[in-house]
């Protein structure tokens, strides 16, 4: 006797299946935005003096930004961030946008954000309001010894008009640029060990983009630093 086993249901190969996708959704990549992907703070050679460098030229740059007559701090600090109305928008392309993370050392840019708070509120950024401003919020602890390296510098009290700002400017917007290519390639590495080989070139597209847009904003920053 034959006996006939039931036959499994198998799903018609005609049922419609959506597309497949050449790549996932990204977060975005510090040279856009800011996140919190590791990756997205950039990423620092291996070589220690680096970033022994970086934080030395981050608090040159923040001494002299407070030092500064307010109409050059707030040209440089619209030349990195734009203006008020440009970060409410969050629709300028020629600046880095907000929430970016423009310093290294954490420190460092909270004191930078709350310089940029004073400028937008009319008023100046000097040593004693940003650290009036901190002590308002309790973090006068943390920012004590920055605050005092900025206030009396060890190398002598800055210029009196900053005529480096700028030039210090510049060079914060060059490591900031660097740090987010390392940032594109360590992730290309890891997808061309974590992802399927259908995706690397959609991958390489949209890093492509997030490149292309940092560069159009480094250039602009670039240019206006140039002509302050």
């Amino acid at each position: 006797m034959i006996v006939m086993a039931d036959k499994p249901e198998v799903a018609p190969t005609d049922v419609p299946q959506p597309p497949a996708t050449a790549i996932e959704p990204l977060p975005e990549l510090e040279t856009v935005t800011a996140g919190d992907d590791l990756t997205l703070t950039g990423a620092l050679s291996d070589d220690l003096s680096e970033l022994d460098d970086t934080l030395a030229l981050e608090l040159d740059m923040l001494t002299a930004l407070l030092w500064a007559p307010p109409a050059l701090a707030n040209a440089v600090v619209n030349a990195l961030v734009g203006t008020r109305d440009d970060r409410d928008t969050g629709t300028a392309t020629t600046v880095v946008p907000a929430g970016t993370a423009l310093f290294c050392r954490s420190v460092h840019q909270d004191v930078f954000d709350t310089v940029v708070a004073l400028l937008d509120e009319g008023s100046p950024a000097t040593p004693v309001l940003v650290n009036a401003r901190f002590a308002d919020r309790g973090l006068t602890t943390r920012t004590r010894s920055v605050m005092l390296e900025i206030a009396s510098p060890r190398h002598g009290r800055p210029v009196a008009d900053s005529a480096d700002l700028p030039h210090l400017a510049a060079a914060l917007i060059d490591g900031w640029y660097r740090r987010g290519y390392r940032a594109l390639l360590a992730r290309m590495t890891h997808v061309t060990t974590e992802r399927p080989t259908a995706e690397l070139a959609g991958h390489w597209t949209a890093l492509t983009a997030h490149q292309q847009a940092a560069e159009t904003r480094w250039l602009a920053i670039r240019d206006t630093l140039a002509r302050i």
